[in-house]
């Protein structure tokens, strides 16, 4: 006599979670589909998503997903509009769909809340590019109306936003708004214009404002990095908390620079670095040799200075000072980088040597 076979629905719900955590993330979304019972298991299940790239380029939306080991895979979407006045969804990983009367933009943001936007769900990294002339004011307004629906925040540990043009960051503050802010530690802004679109000679500042309503969201990251010049007050640079900081301003003056390497300094944090520029006035030069440091080594392009606590625990401070940045690292561990693929170099031997030339100049191309 045969056995009673056995269904899905008869499992215990810890098996069943144990079950979806063995499946990617095309087979999570098609247990989710089959049925109420695995729509609540699916959605129960932890899954980190180890980033989300949204590019909005005009008449199309690329989404991109990556997930982490052992179903290290990248998913591709692209949201176009329809000649018909819908959204054609492309995938690599499921037949082309068509949703009728829907705008891409809405179908786009729509699909990322559905399956991003869940308890479940953390995301490590999340890029967004505004690069291509798109409405933001429009893609804000889409952002609060969808977001605002939910009481679930957005998991998201590290915002990365490429931005063009006027009202820079705009989109990347919305989403933040709506972000966990115990779990938001990091933020990246690449601004590609206005001053792309000035002559060379003629120096235009981003409209890019790290201060302002964001001031809670600001306080709690721990990695700050605006790869363009910008108006900040050198006052609410000294007030951040952030253990790595990359900032370029017209306001950072040689009096700043002093106070927040002694910020720095008497805080000691392994790991911890910053990069001041003053791009445009290229007058942080120091004159004077900040207290407790020694000089190592100087080119005609940089001088460098150590700060060392002889028969202790405490990490090392190396300082490397040119006419447009000042840039100091805690510690030998090079916990302090940058985005981009640029690591904050330093001497790490006990003698005043200070590495190759080669990594020098690695260091000296730092993200503009």
């Amino acid at each position: 006599m045969a056995g009673k076979s056995i269904e899905l629905s008869d499992l215990p719900p810890e098996i069943l979670q144990l079950m979806v955590e063995k499946c990617d993330f095309v087979t999570r979304r098609r247990l989710r589909a089959s049925s109420t019972l695995m729509y609540q298991v699916v959605d129960s299940t932890k899954l980190y998503i180890d980033s989300v790239d949204m590019n909005f380029c005009g008449y199309s939306i690329d989404v991109s997903l990556s997930l982490e080991p052992p179903f290290r895979h990248i998913y591709n979407l692209t949201f176009v509009k329809n000649e018909t006045g819908g959204t054609r969804m492309e995938s690599d990983f499921r037949k082309e769909v068509l949703i009728e009367n829907s705008d891409h933009m809405g179908a786009a943001i729509d699909w990322f809340v559905q399956m991003c936007h869940q308890k479940n769900v953390t995301i490590g990294q999340f890029y967004t590019d505004l690069s291509g002339h798109f409405p933001k004011k429009q893609l804000a307004e889409k952002l609060d109306e969808v977001l605002g629906k939910s009481e679930i925040p957005l998991k998201i540990k590290s915002i990365h936003c490429a931005d063009y043009g006027l009202d820079s960051g705009k989109v990347m503050w919305k989403i933040a708004e709506y972000c966990d802010k115990r779990l938001l530690k990091e933020m990246e802004v690449l601004i590609e214009g206005p001053k792309s679109l000035a002559p060379h000679y003629i120096w235009v500042y981003s409209d890019f404002e790290l201060f302002g309503k964001q001031d809670e969201i600001v306080k709690n990251l721990k990695k700050i990095q605006v790869n363009a010049s910008f108006n900040v007050s050198v006052e609410d640079v000294l007030s951040l908390n952030a253990s790595v900081i990359y900032l370029d301003s017209q306001n950072f003056t040689k009096d700043f620079v002093y106070k927040l390497i002694e910020k720095f300094t008497n805080r000691r944090e392994d790991g911890s670095a910053f990069c001041i520029k003053n791009s445009q006035e290229e007058n942080l030069d120091l004159e004077m040799i900040p207290p407790g440091f020694e000089k190592t080594d100087s080119t005609d392009e940089y001088k460098e200075y150590r700060n060392q606590l002889i028969n202790t625990n405490h990490p090392t401070v190396y300082l490397r000072v040119s006419e447009d940045r000042v840039r100091l690292q805690i510690g030998d561990t090079k916990k302090g980088t940058f985005w981009s693929g640029y690591e904050f170099h330093s001497d790490t031997s006990d003698d005043s040597s200070s590495g190759s030339d080669s990594d020098s100049d690695a260091n000296d191309n730092a993200p503009e």
